[in-house]
């Protein structure tokens, strides 16, 4: 009931702000991509090739995006689209008047055609900036069911010109935007992959000495953590192995987790923890000799730099974000917990149960599968 409460809240803040004068029509183009991290660095090689194609060559460009991955989209595409807005979603959600004032933004401008890059649509979020912008062309994809709940269902039935529809299940998100882009363009892509140019990424401001391991031991996601001392054991066995020093990295809410990782871990160690922005994490990867983390953005901006990954998977989602496909990335390793490794190797068990999030912990995965992997990687 609460829930259903506060989607009629939504839409009557979105109805209210689509009221009152628009610019004058001519044509524009917005572009929405609102999800996370991952979503970003799987995606934003494609930009260049939207932009650039033939149907919107005499149109204004701009680009809305989630505010957490800004830097990242300043980092490789600074100055490619007129304007950009940064929506912060936990105060979209939760602050009406921030809410009201940016929908209104949209609507005023009065684009001509508006293109939502999200698979997994959100009512509360990305397309309810699409109602708002009121645009006489909308190009989308079919969506996945993750984010709409049973009352919301049909919400969507009108708000698309142009659907791009793939029926194979699962595939790879990278591969998905790579086919939508094509299917708006209408011409084949170039964008083999995900890896970045290095000299994109910024100088550190301070000097690592090589060689050194990255580990992750946070996440936003509480249902994503891995035990300190599995990370513990795990870089204890870099360590003693090669001889590599740990530089712990994270953001500003992942300090409790280094805390605990560092407090058991007795080898030399850099804590970055808070220190980095994400275009200088990526300029720390790029120079790893791996990244031990959770299923977070780290994998992916990692597999962007070509550093090795040892991740922690639970078999969500299994096979849109992980694992890689070799040809794209093959010194990415997704570890999952037995009983979930015996299960993906069924295709039919992957649709019926892993497609959308599952509960399974995290900690189900023990160390000594990561060190395997590690060994089998370094052919120990």
């Amino acid at each position: 009931m609460l829930n259903r409460l506060k989607g009629f809240l939504y839409d009557c803040i979105g109805t209210i702000a689509c009221f009152g004068k628009r610019s004058s029509p001519s044509p524009k183009l917005l572009i929405i991509k609102t999800d996370e991290i991952g979503d970003f660095m799987l995606w934003h090689k494609f930009l260049d090739e939207l932009i650039g194609a033939e149907r919107f060559r005499n149109h204004e460009i701009h680009f809305c995006g989630n505010s957490s991955w800004e830097s990242l989209f300043n980092c490789f595409h600074r100055g490619k689209v007129a304007r950009t807005y940064w929506l912060q979603k936990n105060v979209f959600k939760r602050q009406m008047p921030y809410r009201y004032h940016f929908l209104r933004t949209i609507f005023r401008e009065h684009y001509s055609c508006v293109i939502n890059l999200q698979f997994s649509r959100d009512k509360t979020f990305d397309d309810a900036l699409v109602l708002a912008a009121k645009a006489a062309c909308v190009i989308g994809m079919t969506s996945n069911l993750e984010n709409v709940r049973s009352y919301q269902l049909g919400y969507d039935r009108k708000l698309y010109t142009e659907l791009f529809t793939y029926p194979e299940r699962p595939i790879f998100d990278f591969v998905r935007n790579r086919l939508f882009t094509e299917f708006i363009t209408q011409k084949p892509s170039l964008i083999k992959n995900t890896r970045i140019d290095p000299a994109a990424l910024p100088l550190l401001p301070f000097t690592l000495q090589k060689p050194y391991f990255v580990v992750f031991p946070g996440s936003r996601n509480p249902a994503r953590i891995w035990p300190a001392s599995s990370f513990i054991t795990v870089a204890n066995h870099l360590h003693t192995t090669f001889g590599w020093t740990a530089v712990i990295c994270g953001g500003p809410g992942d300090t409790t987790f280094s805390e605990a990782f560092l407090q058991g871990y007795e080898h030399p160690y850099v804590d970055l923890t808070a220190k980095t922005s994400l275009p200088e994490l990526m300029s720390v990867l790029k120079d790893a000799a791996c990244l031990l983390s959770v299923d977070t953005g780290s994998v992916h901006l990692a597999a962007a730099t070509g550093c090795t990954v040892f991740g922690i998977f639970n078999g969500s989602q299994y096979g849109r974000f992980a694992p890689y496909p070799k040809e794209m990335a093959d010194n990415f390793y997704a570890v999952y917990p037995d009983e979930v490794a015996k299960e993906i190797s069924d295709p039919k068990q992957v649709q019926e149960r892993y497609e959308y999030v599952v509960d399974i912990p995290y900690r189900n995965v023990s160390p000594e599968q990561l060190i395997q992997q590690i060994k089998n990687h370094y052919h120990q």
